[in-house]
């Protein structure tokens, strides 16, 4: 049998601190992988001198690029001999977390990895988890870790992908628990999803087009159709990030998305629509639903925040995605 070799894709953005945190925790694993690509997007907060300082990379990439720099090491993984290669690739400007994706999966396809470990920066592998996970093998070729944060508590992953809407719908308990270790999903997220060559070439690379936020979900989507779409119960992984409970008040709540998160969620649930609708599951009441969300989003922004700008860029989401407009957000609308 043919040797499975597994590249890590790590797509960072200004988190230099979390990136080596997460880097380090590759370094650790029990079942070392054979390679990663980090795909750095172009981060303004130091992150190639850090990698440098740090001997993940042996030179710094040029400042004015017009294409993507690739900056090739080696480093020894932690508890072996063995050595990772690293491969960095500095973008010329930020394609997003989707984007960076892409980017890297199609790296990692062509020179003929069989399994690829998808990850943010802002999460880290404890050292058995890939061990782990490639132990689920046989029974599914897309498999996700459970997470949880820094603080112990779990991060929430009851829940399956309503086709007719395009959202999230959660799950009793009791359905959750119908197998001891795992269960089977109908969606994904990059916070280490696990997923093989032969998957990847039924399905593709992530659309670009996302950006951010969105992706995963059908990425997952579309795997789940060809193998099982396993989330391993054990939490493998740890998640720096928490967001805040939203404010509650007479039943209007706070949106607690980012300025950029605003626009890319509301106008790319009209790119989640094109996919359900070529799998003839959308609902004709989904734009409808959609449209309820902005209004009560509206109303969750004036009484919390009274601000016109993130108020305009949820209405700007809106109206891009209806009118299929699915080009980058300008710079200047980013937090």
């Amino acid at each position: 049998m043919q040797q499975q070799t597994v590249c890590a894709i790590i797509v960072t953005y200004n988190r230099k601190h979390l990136l080596l945190e997460c880097l380090e925790g590759l370094r650790r694993q029990n079942r070392p992988v054979e390679a990663v690509y980090v795909i750095d997007n172009s981060s303004a907060d130091g992150t190639p001198q850090e990698l440098l300082e740090a001997g993940f990379i042996s030179e710094h990439p040029d400042e004015d690029l017009q294409r993507p720099c690739e900056l090739s090491s080696s480093v020894l993984s932690a508890d072996s001999e063995k050595t990772i290669q690293l491969i960095y690739i500095r973008m010329p400007g930020n394609v997003g977390a989707t984007g960076g994706f892409h980017e890297g999966m199609r790296r990692a396809y062509d020179r003929g990895f069989s399994w690829f470990w998808l990850m943010d920066d802002d999460v880290e592998p404890m050292p058995h988890a890939l061990q782990k996970m490639l132990s689920y093998s046989n029974i599914g070729q897309c498999i996700q870790p459970t997470k949880r944060f820094l603080d112990g508590e779990t991060f929430s992953d009851h829940a399956y992908f309503d086709l007719s809407f395009g959202k999230m719908a959660f799950l009793k308990e009791s359905e959750f628990s119908r197998f001891n270790d795992f269960s089977c999903k109908n969606y994904g997220t990059f916070e280490g999803m696990l997923i093989s060559r032969d998957v990847v070439k039924e399905i593709g690379l992530p659309d670009a087009r996302f950006f951010f936020i969105g992706d995963d979900f059908i990425y997952g989507l579309l795997a789940s159709l060809h193998t099982n779409n396993i989330l391993i119960k054990e939490s493998l992984f740890i998640k720096k990030l928490k967001r805040d409970a939203p404010k509650s008040l007479f039943g209007i709540k706070s949106v607690r998305l980012r300025n950029m998160e605003i626009y890319y969620y509301t106008r790319n649930m009209f790119l989640i629509y094109e996919y359900l609708k070529k799998l003839g599951t959308l609902s004709r009441f989904a734009y409808i639903s959609h449209l309820w969300y902005v209004i009560k989003a509206s109303a969750g922004i004036i009484f919390f925040e009274g601000s016109p700008y993130r108020l305009y860029l949820l209405y700007k989401g809106f109206i891009d995605g209806l009118l299929k407009r699915y080009n980058r957000l300008d710079c200047q609308y980013y937090p």
